[in-house]
């Protein structure tokens, strides 16, 4: 099971979520049009019902939109892998690839409509694939498949998030877990191949009152809790969705109470 789990991570699948009986939907968008969605960097649209972002080459893509943030919540979307991740055909052969996408939370202040590293004051949970040799050399805490939360200080300032727990638990502070080393595995290209362009779902829950921030397994019925910081949780008025270097497909997109 977890071996397919991260099979399926890596790929981006998604499908969609049915609003759970009992929840308040205070958000919708089922990307007929993009009213209520800002542009901010990359090529997004929308074409039957899914939001596009289409360009393999935006290293900093992103789209903003305003969703009320008050109290407890859920979002719920799907994410779908379309192309991109790689320089060259070579690289495909060599497993050297690089790609990324995630949703910013919490966001107040971002810079709308315009491309920047960082997006106001928030949290980026980032799901990121990088095997360039150069990354291995320079950067470490981004090899492999990772799972990332990167804390935004403003349209400049973005870094990996750090935590006390996390130095317990994971033996360092920057928030960038390596999930292949965790989970013990190996996970080769070939493995994922054939399940290229399936679709899995994205489920994530935040409490700004406590900063528990919950990002569900897509393939079994388990919440990975991440700690964070609930004074700039509680002051979002934004989300984002975002990608880097590879081109992606959104839908269903909800977040409920």
């Amino acid at each position: 099971m977890l071996r397919r789990s991260l099979l399926v991570i890596v790929v981006f699948f998604t499908v969609s979520i049915a609003v759970a009986s009992g929840q308040t939907v205070i958000d919708v968008a089922d990307f007929d049009t993009l009213e209520g969605w800002r542009v901010a960097a990359g090529d997004w649209s929308v074409d039957a019902n899914r939001l596009h972002q289409s360009s393999t080459t935006a290293l900093m893509a992103r789209i903003d939109r305003e969703v009320p943030q008050n109290g407890a919540y859920e979002i719920r979307f799907n994410v779908r892998y379309e192309d991109g991740g790689y320089r060259s055909l070579e690289d495909v052969r060599n497993e050297i690839l690089h790609g990324g996408f995630g949703v910013h939370v919490g966001l107040s202040n971002p810079l709308l409509g315009t491309v920047s590293w960082g997006a106001g004051e928030g949290y980026l949970l980032w799901l990121n694939l990088d095997t360039r040799p150069e990354t291995a050399d320079r950067y470490p805490d981004h090899f492999g498949l990772r799972a990332q939360v990167y804390e935004s200080r403003s349209p400049v300032n973005m870094d990996l998030a750090s935590a006390d727990w996390a130095e317990r638990e994971l033996g360092h502070s920057k928030l960038s877990i390596d999930l292949p080393s965790v989970a013990g595995v190996q996970v080769r290209l070939a493995d994922v191949e054939p399940h290229l362009r399936e679709i899995v779902p994205m489920r994530i829950r935040v409490n700004p009152n406590t900063g528990m921030v919950s990002v569900a397994d897509p393939t079994a019925p388990l919440w990975y809790r991440i700690p964070l910081d609930p004074d700039v949780l509680s002051r979002g008025e934004y989300m984002a969705l975002r990608t880097n270097s590879v081109a992606a497909s959104f839908g269903n997109f909800r977040v409920v109470r």
